[in-house]
């Protein structure tokens, strides 16, 4: 009798709750926002093909969003407009705690041999001809007079996120990823996205959590690039924003950075799959690459330092949907959100740049 009655008891409080959350939010938004609720404790794990990873994952619950995910934004169609991701400055640093790790802040090299300003790392068996890349101009039907949506950003990673103090050090209990969507992926991407609205390039902001479970991270974010590619065939551009993890052997975690303009940012690179069989094809790799090539030499000559080699990797990354489809890992997570947001204000602009000079 006594279960009963703590039944039925949770159930009128549930209830009581939904009520109030239906009367103050709006149909559509509160349906996404029960979407983004169900939280998944699983493991970090990088990219399947990425450069500059050693081993020591962290296996971390995905820190909540102080009043729920999503609860400062207004979600349309699946893009955002953000409210307040404004680049805030790092939090106080805490206390070190006993067991913490050491951040080696590093700038880490641009490349060795360069053609035309742009260094690979071909991590393939296939060898690739950069400079051809660069004379060819890419399939990708950009238009600059007109409103249409032009640009997709996705995050297959969404939850992946930043140290919020630059110190030295990042302690135990330091999150890897968290659902708050003004920490995570979805911020930096927006940054991008303000610099594309306000150079008059049409964007729309796939913000949906991919990474639960993480394991399910490309299928997730095939299925939704798919739905916008067709929702949006003026779509030419489609950028997969992540963050890097880069471990040394002892435990250390290296967080790559660079100075640009006074302003520490964290350094980015772009990840170009090249795995195309009849098993597994991809129709679109001379495109992407030509892109990735175009988009690296405009963001090398202009921010110096910022941008690593390029990566040539032996898989796909979903870059079988589109031309002009890129992988883009923004600092790791040892950087600050302060630091990836200022590198995001970046490669919007040099996206701008390289389209319109297309």
């Amino acid at each position: 009798m006594k279960r009963r009655i703590v039944t039925a008891v949770v159930w009128i409080a549930v209830c009581g709750l939904l009520v109030l959350a239906v009367s103050v939010i709006p149909a559509g938004t509160f349906q996404k926002l029960l979407g983004h609720a169900a939280l998944l404790s699983v493991g970090l794990q990088q990219p399947e093909g990425s450069a500059e990873i050693l081993s020591g994952w962290v296996t971390k619950p995905i820190a909540a969003a102080p009043g729920g995910a999503l609860s400062e934004q207004r979600v349309i169609l699946g893009e955002v407009t953000m409210q307040a991701v404004a680049a805030a400055p790092s939090a106080k640093v805490p206390e070190k705690q006993a067991g913490a790790g050491v951040v080696l802040t590093q700038q880490m090299s641009a490349g060795k041999t360069f053609v035309e300003g742009v260094a690979i790392k071909n991590n393939t068996k296939t060898a690739a001809d950069i400079a051809a890349a660069l004379a060819h101009k890419p399939k990708i039907e950009f238009d600059r007079n007109t409103d249409d949506i032009q640009v997709l950003i996705t995050h297959t990673h969404t939850t992946e996120c930043y140290l919020d103090y630059d110190a030295g050090f990042f302690n135990p209990d330091a999150q890897s990823r968290t659902d708050d969507a003004t920490k995570n992926m979805v911020a930096v991407g927006e940054r991008v996205a303000k610099e594309l609205r306000q150079a008059g390039i049409g964007v729309i902001h796939d913000t949906e959590i991919h990474d639960q479970p993480y394991s399910s991270a490309y299928t997730h974010s095939r299925k939704a690039v798919e739905k916008y590619l067709e929702q949006y065939p003026s779509i030419s551009v489609v950028l997969d924003i992540h963050r890097d993890a880069i471990y040394q052997s002892d435990g250390t975690r290296v967080k790559p950075t660079a100075v640009i303009n006074g302003q520490k940012a964290a350094q980015m690179m772009i990840i170009v799959g090249m795995k195309n069989t009849k098993s597994v094809p991809n129709p679109h790799t001379a495109e992407n690459l030509s892109f990735g090539a175009h988009l690296q030499q405009t963001l090398h000559a202009g921010y110096g330092g910022l941008m690593r080699p390029m990566v040539l990797a032996d898989a796909r990354y979903n870059q079988q949907l589109s031309n002009g489809m890129i992988l883009v890992e923004v600092g790791s997570d040892v950087n600050t959100l302060e630091e990836a947001l200022y590198s995001a204000e970046l490669l919007g602009k040099g996206l701008v740049q390289t389209l319109k000079g297309l």
